[in-house]
């Protein structure tokens, strides 16, 4: 992996990465503290790709770029990869003060209108009911019927979108941009590539430094989440070395294969941890989450740790390693499945 040659773009100011191509930085109030935007220049203005999270600061971040950078041409489209918070919470409100269309995939979609729809008891009910099921410490499931929809208090409301597929192409004043799908991280997340000129925004799903979360979905715990990020990873163990790959945080790089590979062995490596955890008893979610996350976690994060920790033990019932059964309290617990005897 080699580290594009470029400093990532101060606030307020875009990076040029191609002719068509800009890269911009917000903050986040997270430990992942930024998030990569972008924007593509078109004969109609200029495409947005993600927005950042609901809130005054990056209300005041955008308005200083529609101010600046961004001056003197319209926004086109607005684009967004999917539907977490960072990447679509300020998507309604960007639309309504530029009056560009959104476009979004339709799972991404759905599952933002369903986060959205959700009242504060219904959401933290899906929430505790899950954290129930992982056998989480009674303070985190208290913590989330507080918190009440957490995914509300940092996305906006979104008008209706245009909703694209993979067969479906951007076009800017240098270059074609296709659109893929896949599930992992989420489960439609859109990347764009341009084959001719070897581009390929990753957004989330090829970090150069950090595994995205793949977490267990709230509303299908049972779903192999892993198994389809594992595939997106395998895809791109034959990206050339000469791709520029350009994500949603971090920095762009060159050797998006040798980072897939390295990120397919972080996540078998994480599989072993927990088969070596678990040894001849049966786990939780919740002590599965300890094993792989031994730290001090605040409610944000214990969220993504907890499902992240549930979709690696999906994975391993998936691949047969594991049996899932539940215990009389109502917990999903996970162990190796019983010996064959051998006549």
């Amino acid at each position: 992996m080699t580290s594009l040659d470029v400093a990532p773009p101060a606030p307020g100011t875009m990076q040029k990465l191609a002719d068509d191509l800009y890269w911009m930085r917000f903050t986040l109030p997270f430990r992942l503290n930024h998030i990569n935007l972008f924007a593509l220049d078109t004969a109609a203005g200029w495409l947005l790709l993600d927005c950042g999270i609901k809130g005054d600061a990056t209300a005041a971040q955008w308005q200083v770029m529609l101010d600046g950078p961004l001056a003197g041409k319209p926004v086109a489209g607005i684009i967004v990869s999917h539907y977490h918070a960072d990447h679509v919470g300020y998507a309604g409100a960007l639309a309504a003060l530029t009056g560009a269309p959104i476009y979004m995939g339709a799972v991404e979609y759905e599952q933002a209108c369903w986060g959205l729809a959700q009242n504060a008891a219904d959401y933290a009910a899906t929430i505790c009911d899950a954290y129930k099921k992982f056998g989480l410490a009674k303070t985190h499931i208290a913590d989330a019927q507080q918190a009440g929809n957490y995914y509300r208090f940092l996305t906006g409301d979104l008008p209706e979108v245009t909703i694209i597929d993979d067969t479906h192409k951007f076009e800017t004043i240098a270059g074609s941009w296709t659109v893929r799908f896949d599930a992992g991280h989420s489960p439609g997340h859109m990347s764009l590539t341009d084959r001719s000129r070897r581009l390929h925004i990753c957004v989330d799903f090829l970090l150069p430094r950090i595994s995205p979360n793949i977490s267990a979905k709230l509303r299908d715990l049972d779903s192999d989440m892993l198994a389809n990020y594992m595939d997106y990873l395998h895809s791109m163990t034959s990206c050339p070395q000469d791709w520029l790959i350009i994500p949603g945080h971090d920095w762009p790089y060159y050797g998006g294969a040798v980072r897939a590979r390295q990120l397919l062995a972080h996540h078998d490596a994480r599989l072993d941890q927990l088969l070596a955890a678990i040894g001849d008893r049966a786990i939780s979610t919740n002590d599965a989450m300890l094993a792989l996350f031994p730290f001090e976690m605040t409610g944000h994060e214990v969220f993504f740790a907890s499902c992240e920790a549930r979709a690696h033990l999906t994975h391993l019932v998936s691949r047969g390693q594991l049996v899932k059964t539940q215990n009389a309290a109502g917990v999903d617990m996970f162990q190796k499945p019983p010996k064959r005897r051998v006549s």
